[in-house]
């Protein structure tokens, strides 16, 4: 999902194409074509995107675009880097496909000569063995593990995927919520039923009863009978690993069943646009995040400089996707590149930039996240794991919003041991250098 120091984890967004595509990765037999510093000119860096732009799902994926080109640009406008502009000059659509994933991504290297691919983003990234064979910077927002290993490969968060890292964290929100129950639902699918399964583990081992769990349901079906089981079971906090669509049927049928009292946990839909749609099934839900939370800016005025950052650059440059998760993740994508570039100083090479980066050992995206450790991050899982909690309520007027939970002060992250059980009633500083501590 190793975010954060070479701990690993990025929680899902589980989209449609996860649930219903069966398709295979396609074989990588293209020639690989090397050079030392490709799209680099004395004024200008080239870089490209491959991301989902397009169909069906291109809404869970395309905003990375956004985040990428306004961190370009503002860096640009602030002089861009070593006497040159970043540029983002290319942008892939796979349209969803696996197959098409693999041929862009050979297109970007081979024909539009990129120094960079930054903002990948998309269901199947078939293309990431071609990138690493190539050494090709590669960033971007990674749904599994292969981004993990390579060392030009470099997701938002970290590029090793630990679902059991969430665990303590679902265990720490059912104490804070007094749960005597809790249920756990998930799509027959690796990314989906991978963190509830993990996270069944954790709340037993913490002593957290889990009352009820269906971790096969099927995408779009119908849910009325697991509620009622739940309401059964005395469920009185619900963790929802399923999609925006799955977590807006799962809330309806609990309403429809007069199961209203009970807390929710979501790990999809935090933005503004699924609460503006749905606010009546949204009430009392949480959602766990990795950055620091949008809302902190005007909770905590002045405590997060690097999200003030983000939104002026966001407003100015692309204010649709300003409050979007994946969009986020395009930002810290570019800001990793770029800090890497800077670093190789005046004469780069994809060699010398990935170098750079693999020596950053405390990198907050410019003060958005718990520090990524990218000597380790790779493949390793560090500790402690850590998470920002928001929730939803009710504001002026009676118009529902988002609010960060269970800061104390300006330190808004909750962090445990990644690789031992603690008490859920005294979570664990978070890492030197975290924003807002």
């Amino acid at each position: 999902m190793a975010r954060w120091g070479s701990r690993a984890r990025r929680w899902l967004i589980v989209s449609a194409a996860l649930v219903l595509s069966s398709c295979a990765n396609a074989p990588d037999s293209a020639t690989v074509t090397k050079g030392a510093a490709p799209g680099l000119t004395s004024t200008e860096v080239s870089v490209g995107a491959l991301a989902t732009m397009s169909g069906a799902i291109a809404a869970d994926f395309a905003p990375i675009v956004s985040g990428v080109r306004a961190y370009l640009d503002w860096t640009n406008a602030h002089g861009g880097v070593n006497g040159r502009q970043v540029v983002l000059t290319k942008v892939a659509d796979d349209g969803g496909s696996p197959s098409n994933n693999a041929v862009q991504a050979r297109t970007l290297v081979q024909q539009d000569h990129v120094f960079a691919v930054v903002g990948v983003a998309t269901a199947f990234f078939t293309g990431a063995t071609y990138l690493a064979r190539t050494g090709t910077p590669t960033f971007g927002y990674a749904l599994e593990n292969e981004w993990a290993g390579p060392a030009n490969l470099f997701a938002a968060y970290g590029s090793e995927i630990d679902f059991s890292t969430l665990g303590p964290q679902i265990a720490y929100l059912a104490h804070q919520v007094h749960a005597r129950s809790v249920a756990l639902m998930a799509y027959n699918v690796p990314q989906s039923a991978g963190v509830c399964s993990a996270t069944q583990g954790a709340l037993r081992r913490y002593g957290i009863p889990v009352g009820y769990e269906d971790l096969s349901v099927p995408y779009g079906g119908d849910v009325s009978s697991d509620v009622l089981r739940m309401k059964a079971a005395g469920v009185d906090l619900v963790v929802s690993c399923m999609d925006v669509t799955g977590n807006v049927q799962l809330s309806r049928t609990m309403i429809q069943n007069a199961m209203t009292g009970a807390s929710q946990l979501w790990l999809d839909g935090y933005n503004s646009a699924t609460l503006a749609a749905y606010a009546p099934l949204m009430r009392n839900t949480y959602f766990v995040v990795q950055h620091v939370p949008f809302e902190a800016a005007a909770e905590m005025p002045g405590a997060f400089p690097g999200l003030s950052t983000y939104l002026a650059a966001m407003r100015r440059y692309a204010p649709r996707d300003i409050r979007s998760e994946v969009a986020m993740d395009g930002w810290l994508s570019a800001a990793t590149f770029v800090a890497g570039l800077r670093a190789a100083g005046p004469h780069p090479t994809q060699a010398s930039v990935v170098a750079a980066i693999n020596r950053l050992h405390s990198f907050t995206g410019d003060g958005l996240m718990t520090p990524v450790d990218w000597r380790v991050a790779h493949t390793v899982t560090s500790s402690p794991a850590c998470e920002a909690f928001v929730r939803t309520t009710t504001g002026p007027g009676g118009r529902a919003e988002f609010k960060i939970a269970f800061a104390r002060g300006s330190n808004i992250w909750v962090c445990f041991p990644a690789t031992r059980t603690s008490h859920l009633g005294r979570p664990v500083a978070p890492p030197t250098g975290s924003p807002g501590t």
